[in-house]
Parts: C-alpha cells; sequence; structure tokens
C-alpha cells in the first residue's frame, strides 16, 4: 500500500487535529473527483517518484508528529480497496490516536473490520446511478451501497454521511431517491461541488457549482429524512 500525506487538518477530523493518510487507488471514476493524482496510481509496490510513501515511512512520520495530533484520517482514492487498511487502522490506534475513515461504500463488508472510530461515507447520487461512476460496476453495486449505508451506522463508530451536490448526479430527484437511505438521527453533510481540479478536466470546464439557493433546496429534501442535515464549508 501507498499513502500520500497531509501532516495537519484541522476540518477532516470533527473536533480534532489530524493528519491525514489518502491511499491510492480507486474502482470509481467520479469526473469531478478532486484528488485524480490517486485515483489511477498504482496500488501497490514501491514506484519511486510517484509521490507517496510506504506504510512504514507514514507511521514513522506520525510517530514523529503524534505531540501536535489526536487522529488520524484514512482517505483516498478508496481506501477499503486494501487488505492491509485493518493492520493500517490498528497500527494507528497503538500511537495512542483515533481514527477516521472516508469511504464510498463499494466494499460494505470491509467496513466494520477497520475498526474506525468515526466513519465518512459519501452518498455521490441515487444508488442506481452508481455504475455511470463505477467502471465495471457489479450487478449488484446498488444494494451495496445501501448495504454500506447500514454497514456504517452499525459499525459502532461515531459517522457522517456526505452528499457532494454535484451538478448531473445530485439534483432534486436525485436527492429525494438518497433521502430514502436516511434515518433521522444521522448526521448529514451536504457540500457544494468545487471546480478546478478534476479526474475529468472538460467537467471543470463546463460544469458550475449549485447556487446558495439551489443548495438549500436540496437540503430542505434531505432534511425530511435526517432534520439534523446541514450544509459545510459555506
Amino acid at each position: 500500500m501507498r499513502l500520500g500525506i497531509q501532516k495537519t487538518s484541522l476540518v477532516d477530523f470533527p473536533g480534532r487535529v489530524a493528519a491525514v493518510l489518502f491511499t491510492a487507488g480507486c474502482p470509481f471514476r467520479c469526473p469531478y473527483c478532486h484528488n485524480p493524482e490517486l485515483v489511477e496510481v498504482s496500488c501497490d509496490g514501491d514506484t519511486e517518484g510517484d509521490g507517496l510513501s510506504s506504510v512504514e515511512e507514514a507511521l514513522a512520520f506520525i510517530e514523529h508528529r503524534k505531540p501536535v495530533l489526536s487522529g488520524v484520517v484514512i482517505s483516498g482514492g478508496e481506501p477499503t480497496i486494501h487488505a492491509e487498511l485493518p493492520a493500517l487502522a490498528a497500527a494507528v490506534k497503538r500511537l495512542g490516536l483515533f481514527v477516521k475513515l472516508d469511504t464510498n461504500g463499494c466494499y460494505p463488508e470491509r467496513i466494520a473490520a477497520v475498526g474506525a472510530d468515526y466513519v465518512a461515507m459519501d452518498l455521490k447520487t441515487t444508488p442506481e446511478r452508481y455504475g455511470e461512476l463505477w467502471p465495471g460496476a457489479p450487478a449488484d453495486a446498488a444494494d451495496r451501497i445501501r448495504t454500506a449505508v447500514r454497514a456504517v451506522r452499525g459499525s459502532g463508530a461515531e459517522y457522517e454521511f456526505r452528499i457532494t451536490c454535484a451538478p448531473e448526479f445530485v439534483s432534486e430527484i436525485e436527492a429525494e431517491a438518497i433521502a430514502r437511505l436516511l434515518e433521522p438521527d444521522d448526521a448529514v453533510y451536504l457540500q457544494r461541488y468545487r471546480p478546478g481540479r478534476t479526474l475529468d478536466p472538460a467537467w471543470a470546464a463546463k460544469v458550475s457549482p449549485y447556487p446558495d439557493e439551489r443548495l438549500e433546496r436540496i437540503l430542505a429534501i434531505v432534511r425530511r429524512a435526517a432534520p439534523k442535515a446541514r450544509l459545510r464549508g459555506f
């Protein structure tokens, strides 16, 4: 497993000063992804010059930074594609730090095994449309996403669901379907699609973020199922 490292974040792990470890590789190809350098990079091996670190190097860095950290976020890419993920999380915990997992839910059966203290799952669109973002998606892709939502809720960790309001994938129609996945006690955060560097460069050129009024309409739909839902980042 190869890892990118962000030494300090005040926003990625609620209530904690955290470092962020970015795993390489992801089965999804979301055109608006803002970590394109991690999507198709080799997941394994020791590729010099890729800007990534080994697990051993990352853990040594975390141990050095431990005096100023209280948590570590394992993000990506998609962390659950890596069989070594539970071992990485356990190693971080042995350093006395809390672990947050960011996931897209593609492997629901692997979420609980990480033993994270906090889990954030992205809800990309209605489950039936995941095949548009997941090349070679299995026939049960929609069911996997529904199962992942339940797995996050049943993991014993503090959790949240995140909805990036990316035009073409999250409109009022998709919000109705996403809301059916949610329950009243769920913590849900909607965030604006951010233009700029994206996996599909054409996406940034042709797609504009929703204005505030549109986001408020989508939020109102989500709140019918999850009253605590709110907008994040603006």
